[in-house]
C-alpha cells in the first residue's frame, strides 16, 4: 500500500524542476507511507514519478518505487494489493522474465513489458498506478475495478499531475486550487462529492475500471476495461448458490491474508465481518486479529456482538470505547484527513487507529456485503419507488396532484418524494429519493445567494450520484446493486475507508469486491438476492452454520450516536463550525431553524452534521481555507 503521484509534461522541461515538484508532491503523502520514499524522473524532463511506500509484500529494498525497467526506459509508481501476483509472476518466469525481489510491484511492472496496458485486465486486486512509458512517450493511469484505491488527476501548465489524494496535486499546482462550487452544492445534495467530480475546480477523479492514457499523440479520453455484470435470466436453485458464495467468498478472503505483515479484521458481529472472519479459519489462518469500536449509549453499541463472534474464534480482539467527548476532542483531526468532505468516516477513522496501534498493519473489512447482496433498505425501497413513479405518470394530473399535497407537507420525507415524483421515472431518479440528503429546495433555502446556490440550481443529483453507474440492468433490484457500487460505496465508503485508514497508514482490504466474487454476485437475478427474503439471505445460508445465530439481525456497523453527540458533547464544536454560517455561505436563520429541528427529532441528524463538517472543512481543517471559486 502507497501513495503515489506524478507531472507530466508533454513538451519536457527542466528534469530537476519536476523532480523537486513530484518530491514536494509524495512529501503530502506521509502518511500513507511512512517505510520509504522515492522520486524518479525521465531525463527529458517529461515526467517524474514519487511514491510513499507502507511495505507488505516483500519488506527489502527490492520493493522499492518508483519501480524501472533494466533499460531505464519504464517506470512504474503504483499504490495497492494484487492477489493473484503469485501465478503471475510464475507465469512471467516460465516466459524468461527474471525477478531481483518478490513484490507485486515488481510482478506489474514485468506483465506491462510483455503484455502494454491491457495487463490491467489480468490483475485480481485493488489497484492505482502511473506507468512511464518512455518508448512511447505515453504516462498510463489505471484504477482497480471497484475503485477500492484512489487516483486524481489535473492539467497544469500545459501538462498534467496525478496523485492518490488531492492534497499533493494541490501542493503542485502553480497557483492556488479554487473550491469549485458545483463540488460543494453536490456535497450538500449528497453528503459526499460524486466522482468523477471534485470538491476542487479543475480536479478530477478517474473512474473505477478505468485506463487513462496521456501522450501528445493519446486522446486523452478515460476508458472503460470492465463493467458490473448483468443478472442471467435464468434462476439459479437457491441451494447451488449459496455453496458457491461460500467457496469464491473462501477463496477471496484467503487471496487476501498474502502479507508479510500481521493481518486484523474490523469486527461489528454482523454477518460481513464474521464471514470473514469464519473464512479465515476455514482457509487456515491460525492467529486471527479483531478490532471493534463500542459505546456507552448501549442503543448502538455492538461490542456485545462483535465480542461473541471472537469469542467463538477463538480472536486475540481488541474493542476500542469511543465518547461523544472524544469526538469533540479529534474532530479537527478527523476533517483535516478529509481529501474532500464527507458525512463519514469516523467509525473508520477510530477503529483504523485501534488497529495500527496494535501493531497491525493490514485490516479486512465486510464493505461490500451490502452492496452485493441486499442488505440495505434501499433494495426494497427502490424497487417501490421506481414501481409508484411509473404509476404516477400514467395516470393524468396524477403527478401534480400529489406533487401539490407532498408540498404542503413540511417534512424532509415529503420534500424528497415530491422531489423524485418530479423528475424522470428511472432507477436513479427513485435512487436519489433514497440516497440523497437534501432536495434542491431545502439547499436553496440554506444558501445565502452566490456562486454555490446557482450551482445548486443547475446540478442534476440523480445524475451525478449514478455517474460511475454503466448501463443499468433491467432488474431493478440488480440496478439498486450497481447504484449503490457506483454510487453510495464508491463516492462514501471506499473513499472514506481509504483516506481515514491511510491517515494511520493502515492497509484496508476487501474481499467482498473481489471482482470474481462481485461478478458471480451480480449475474445472479433480483430475485434470488433480495425479492421476498430477509436481507442478505443468501450470505447467510452460506455461513449462518459458522455464525451465532445474533449475526443474523440487522447490524449497524460501526454507526456512531452522532444524533445523540449533536445535543451533547458535540454541541460547542458544532455551533462553532457554524458560527458565521460558513463564511456567509449560509442563512444563520436557516440554520437555526435547521438545528431546531434536529434537536426535535424532525429532521436527520446527518443534515446539520454534513453542514457542519462543511464549514470546518472550509474553515481550514481540510481546505486550509481555500476560497470557493
Amino acid at each position: 500500500m502507497c501513495g503515489i503521484c506524478g507531472i507530466y509534461r508533454p513538451d519536457g522541461g527542466d528534469a530537476g524542476d519536476l523532480r523537486s515538484v513530484a518530491a514536494r508532491m509524495t512529501d503530502t503523502l506521509v502518511h500513507r507511507g511512512p517505510d520509504d520514499a522515492g522520486v524518479w524522473g525521465d531525463p527529458s524532463g517529461r515526467v517524474a514519478l514519487g511514491n510513499r511506500r507502507l511495505a507488505i509484500i516483500d519488506l527489502s529494498p527490492a520493493g522499492h518505487q518508483p519501480m524501472v525497467s533494466d533499460d531505464g526506459r519504464v517506470a512504474v509508481t503504483y499504490n495497492g494489493e494484487i492477489y493473484n501476483f503469485q501465478e503471475l509472476r510464475q507465469e512471467l518466469e516460465r516466459a524468461g522474465r527474471r525477478f531481483a525481489g518478490y513484490s507485486d510491484t515488481e510482478v506489474i511492472l514485468n506483465l506491462y513489458l510483455r503484455d502494454g496496458i491491457e495487463m490491467v485486465g489480468r490483475l485480481r486486486g485493488m489497484f492505482a498506478l502511473a506507468i512511464w512509458d518512455g518508448r512511447s512517450s505515453r504516462v498510463m493511469l489505471a484504477r482497480d475495478r471497484l475503485g477500492i484505491k484512489p487516483l486524481y488527476y489535473a492539467r497544469s501548465g500545459g501538462g498534467w499531475l496525478f496523485a492518490s489524494e488531492i492534497r499533493a496535486i494541490r501542493a503542485a499546482a502553480p497557483a492556488s486550487m479554487a473550491v469549485d462550487p458545483l463540488g460543494v452544492a453536490a456535497f450538500l445534495r449528497l453528503g459526499s462529492v460524486p466522482g468523477p467530480l471534485t470538491i476542487f475546480a479543475g480536479v478530477k477523479e478517474l473512474p473505477p475500471a478505468t485506463v487513462f492514457v496521456l501522450g501528445a499523440d493519446a486522446d486523452e479520453t478515460p476508458s472503460p476495461y470492465w463493467r458490473v455484470p448483468v443478472p442471467e435470466e435464468q434462476a439459479r436453485a437457491t441451494d447451488a448458490p449459496a455453496g458457491e458464495l461460500r467457496e469464491r467468498f473462501v477463496d477471496a478472503v484467503r487471496g487476501h491474508l498474502v502479507s508479510d505483515r500481521p493481518v486484523g479484521v474490523f469486527l461489528s458481529g454482523g454477518v460481513d465481518s464474521g464471514a470473514i472472519v469464519a473464512a479465515m479459519r476455514e482457509a487456515g489462518h491460525a492467529h486471527v486479529r479483531t478490532f471493534s469500536i463500542t459505546f456507552p449509549e448501549a442503543e448502538y453499541d455492538e461490542g456485545v456482538d462483535a465480542a461473541r463472534v471472537a469469542t467463538r474464534y477463538e480472536t486475540e480482539h481488541t474493542a476500542r470505547p469511543v465518547s461523544g467527548g472524544d469526538l469533540a476532542a479529534d474532530l479537527d483531526r478527523i476533517v483535516g484527513a478529509m481529501d474532500q468532505p464527507t458525512i463519514d468516516g469516523v467509525n473508520t477513522y477510530y477503529v483504523s487507529e485501534v488497529t495500527r496501534r496494535s501493531g497491525t498493519v493490514v485490516a479486512l473489512s465486510g464493505l461490500g456485503g451490502d452492496e452485493l447482496f441486499g442488505g440495505y433498505p434501499s433494495f426494497r425501497r427502490v424497487p417501490r419507488l421506481l414501481a409508484w413513479q411509473q404509476a404516477a405518470r400514467r395516470i393524468p394530473l396524477a403527478r401534480p396532484l400529489a406533487a401539490t399535497a407532498l408540498g404542503m407537507i413540511p417534512s424532509p420525507r415529503s420534500s424528497k418524494l415530491r422531489e423524485g415524483l418530479l423528475l424522470p421515472a428511472t432507477a436513479r431518479s427513485a435512487y436519489l429519493v433514497v440516497r440523497g440528503l437534501l432536495t434542491g429546495d431545502e439547499v436553496a433555502t440554506l444558501l445565502c445567494p452566490g456562486a454555490v446556490r446557482e450551482a445548486s440550481d443547475r446540478f442534476d443529483a440523480a445524475a451525478a450520484l449514478g455517474a460511475l453507474a454503466e448501463e443499468l440492468p433491467g432488474d431493478p433490484v440488480a440496478a439498486t446493486s450497481v447504484l449503490e457500487l457506483r454510487g453510495y460505496m464508491h463516492n462514501q465508503l471506499l473513499r472514506d475507508t481509504d483516506v481515514m485508514s491511510m491517515a494511520h497508514s493502515l492497509e484496508v482490504r476487501v474481499p467482498f469486491l473481489d471482482h470474481p466474487l462481485v461478478e458471480f454476485a451480480s449475474r445472479l437475478p433480483g430475485a434470488l438476492r433480495v425479492n421476498g427474503h430477509p436481507p442478505k439471505w443468501l450470505l447467510l445460508r452460506a455461513f449462518g452454520d459458522r455464525l451465532p445465530a445474533e449475526a443474523a439481525r440487522p447490524k449497524r456497523g460501526f454507526t456512531f450516536p452522532i444524533g445523540p453527540w449533536l445535543r451533547g458533547p458535540l454541541r460547542a464544536r458544532v455551533d462553532e463550525a457554524l458560527g458565521d454560517g460558513g463564511g456567509g455561505l449560509f442563512q444563520r436563520d436557516a440554520l437555526a431553524r435547521l438545528r431546531d429541528r434536529v434537536e426535535r427529532g424532525q429532521s436527520h441528524w446527518s443534515r446539520l452534521w454534513a453542514v457542519a463538517v462543511l464549514c470546518r472543512w472550509l474553515g481550514g481543517a481540510g481546505a486550509c481555507g481555500t476560497m470557493i471559486a
